[in-house]
């Protein structure tokens, strides 16, 4: 399965790199130029709608906290099953989480690896405890992205068998 890059992803990335102006034009001119297969579809025809698209998807995200905190609380008292940043569908969370995590190995500079404990990688998508098709969806997530688990000093490991509180480095596979 290939997994493709879609405007939300890179406003994500965009917001969490904290990036200037021209360095996001230049990953979005580097991502149309060089490597178009890696953007959905829908974008690929145009390079302004791409770019538009983008920009429209960071004005969602350009409220204060403060409004999006209020948002989730009206969410909960209305027992919403989700809140204004999360998704119902699981393992899209996953596969963005790797995206974002992709993007920034790719485009930042001096970005090598991320580092994480793995008790707070499944808290990201919401477990306390690891289940056998939460690791193997991770595990698939990965590989198909390109990028490697290893312990540290590139050891590798095995998702199923780590302990929780295991930190894992992730990298790109080479």
């Amino acid at each position: 399965m290939k997994y493709f890059y879609t405007p939300n992803d890179l406003a994500v990335y965009f917001i969490m790199s904290d990036l200037t102006v021209s360095d996001e034009r230049k990953v979005i001119n580097e991502l149309w130029e060089q490597q178009n297969a890696t953007i959905w579809p829908k974008y690929r025809t145009s390079k302004a709608h791409f770019k538009h698209s983008i920009y429209n998807e960071l004005n969602k995200y350009d409220i204060t906290y403060d409004e999006l905190d209020e948002l989730n609380i009206l969410l909960q008292d209305l027992d919403a099953s989700y809140n204004i940043d999360g998704t119902i569908n699981e393992q899209g969370v996953i596969e963005s989480f790797f995206k974002i995590i992709k993007l920034q190995l790719t485009y930042t500079p001096n970005k090598g690896y991320r580092k994480i404990k793995f008790r707070n990688l499944i808290g990201v998508f919401g477990y306390r405890r690891r289940s056998a098709q939460l690791v193997e969806y991770i595990e698939k997530t990965l590989r198909n992205l390109g990028l490697v688990a290893n312990l540290r000093g590139f050891a590798p490991c095995n998702i199923t068998e780590i302990k929780l509180d295991d930190t894992i480095i992730i990298r790109l596979k080479r």
